[in-house]
C-alpha cells in the first residue's frame, strides 16, 4: 500500500458512513474489530476492514443520545443567530433566528432536526432549544465587523468579513448568489487558500525580519492557531490548519512522505476530533479539492490540471448540496484568484489604525473587481442548474 494514512482515512470514514445509516452493538463490532486485527497481521488488506469496523465503532460510541427527555430550559446564553451558548461545551441550536447579543431565553429541550443534524452535529451541536420566549440583555456587534463597516461600504465590508471569518450572514443576498454561481463561494470558507496566504504572509515577513527558518515555523503555527481559534475551529479551517501543522512537524523532524499521506492523516485527526466532521459541507469541498491537487502532483500531471482537477472535483458535491454546477467557476477563478491572493492580506491590515485608513481604498477597488468578474462569468457561462 502506497500511502497507508490515505488509506486509512478512506476506511475509517466509510466506518463513520455506515453508522450514519445503520446502528450496530458496539460490542459485536468490538469481537470483529479484535478478530480482524488478527488477521492483519497476515494480510494487509484486512486492515482496510480493521480501520472501517473501527470507524464503525468510534462513531457508534461519539453518536449523541436521542433518548433524552424533554426538559424546561432556561437562562442567559450568547446568541449568534441559531446559535445559542451558555459556555464553549453547552452549545445549542435555537428554533428561531436571533440577532448577536445576550439573550434570556426560555424554551424546551429537544433533539435537532434530522435536515439540520449533519451540519449542527458536524459543529458539535447536538441538542435544540425550542424557543417560548425571550428578552433581550444586549445587543452585541462584533468589532471587527464594525471596524470593516467604518473602512468600507456594506456590501464589500460583509464580503472581507466573510472571507476572514467565515461568517457570511451579513452579506447581501444579491451578492452572496452572485459569488456562489459563479464559482467563487470558496473564498467565503476559510479553507486552505486563506491558511496558506496567512501562513505565507508571516513566513516571509519573518525571513525578512531575520528570523530563523525553523523559529518562523514555529511562530506561524501559533499565529495560526490563534487565528483558527479566533473563527471558531471551522472543519474547513481546519483541515488547511492541521495539513499546516502536519507539514511543519515534517520540516522540524526532517521527515518526508507524500501529500496523499498528508490528507488521510489531517483527515483521519479531524474525524477523531469528531467523526460526524464528514457531514459539513465545508469539509467536503475543502477535502475534495486538496485531494484532487494532491493527486495531481502524485500523477505528474500538466500544471493546468492543478487548476482544472479542484473544480470538478468539486461539482458533484455542488450539484448534491446546492443542485447547481458553476460552469462559470472555470473564468472567474482564473482571475478572481490572483486578485484576492492581493486582497487578502491587505484587508487584515484594516484593523490596523491609521494604515487601514490608509489602504481601504485599494482594498475596496480588488473587492469590486471581483464583484465584476462574478457578474461577468455568470453572463458568459450560466450556472447549470439540477
Amino acid at each position: 500500500m502506497g500511502y497507508p494514512l490515505l488509506l486509512v482515512f478512506l476506511s475509517f470514514s466509510l466506518g463513520v458512513g455506515i453508522t450514519w445509516f445503520y446502528r450496530f452493538s458496539p460490542f459485536f463490532l468490538l469481537v470483529i474489530l479484535i478478530f480482524l486485527v488478527i488477521l492483519s497481521f497476515k494480510c494487509s488488506y484486512f486492515l482496510i476492514f480493521t480501520f472501517c469496523i473501527l470507524g464503525i465503532l468510534y462513531s457508534e460510541l461519539r453518536f449523541p443520545s436521542v433518548d433524552f427527555p424533554k426538559a424546561e430550559v432556561e437562562g442567559v446564553f450568547e446568541v449568534k443567530g441559531n446559535l445559542a451558548h451558555l459556555s464553549r461545551e453547552e452549545k445549542f441550536f435555537l428554533s428561531k433566528y436571533l440577532k448577536d447579543g445576550i439573550y434570556k431565553i426560555k424554551g424546551c429541550l429537544a433533539f435537532v432536526p434530522s435536515e439540520k443534524r449533519g451540519y449542527l452535529w458536524s459543529r458539535g451541536y447536538y441538542r435544540m432549544i425550542e424557543v417560548e420566549s425571550f428578552n433581550l440583555v444586549s445587543l452585541r456587534e462584533d468589532p471587527f465587523l464594525k471596524r470593516l463597516k467604518e473602512l468600507y461600504p456594506e456590501d464589500v465590508a460583509s464580503f472581507i468579513y466573510g472571507a476572514l471569518f467565515g461568517d457570511k450572514r451579513g452579506m447581501l443576498p444579491s451578492i452572496k448568489e452572485v459569488v456562489y454561481r459563479s464559482g467563487l463561494g470558496h473564498l467565503l470558507a476559510v479553507s486552505g487558500l486563506h491558511v496558506g496566504l496567512l501562513a505565507g504572509l508571516t513566513l516571509l515577513s519573518l525571513k525578512a525580519l531575520g528570523i530563523h527558518p525553523r523559529l518562523g515555523l514555529i511562530l506561524s503555527s501559533v499565529l495560526l492557531t490563534a487565528y483558527t481559534y479566533m473563527i471558531g475551529f471551522q472543519p474547513s479551517a481546519l483541515r488547511a490548519y492541521i495539513l499546516f501543522l502536519l507539514m511543519v512537524l515534517g520540516k522540524l523532524l526532517g521527515l518526508r512522505t507524500s501529500s496523499l499521506n498528508l490528507v488521510g492523516a489531517a483527515g483521519l485527526l479531524l474525524e477523531f476530533w469528531n467523526p460526524f466532521v464528514l457531514w459539513d459541507v465545508g469539509f467536503e469541498l475543502s477535502f475534495a479539492v486538496f485531494l484532487s491537487i494532491a493527486l495531481a502532483i502524485e500523477l505528474r500531471l500538466s500544471p493546468i490540471f492543478l487548476y482544472i482537477a479542484p473544480q470538478i472535483a468539486t461539482f458533484p458535491l455542488l450539484a448534491i448540496h446546492f443542485n447547481y454546477i458553476p460552469l462559470a467557476s472555470f473564468l472567474s477563478n482564473l482571475i478572481a484568484i490572483p486578485i484576492f491572493s492581493l486582497a487578502l492580506p491587505f484587508a487584515f491590515l484594516s484593523f490596523v489604525p491609521i494604515l487601514g485608513e490608509f489602504i481601504a481604498p485599494l482594498v475596496k477597488l480588488m473587492i469590486e473587481i471581483i464583484f465584476f468578474i462574478s457578474m461577468l462569468s455568470i453572463k458568459l457561462l450560466p450556472s447549470l442548474k439540477l
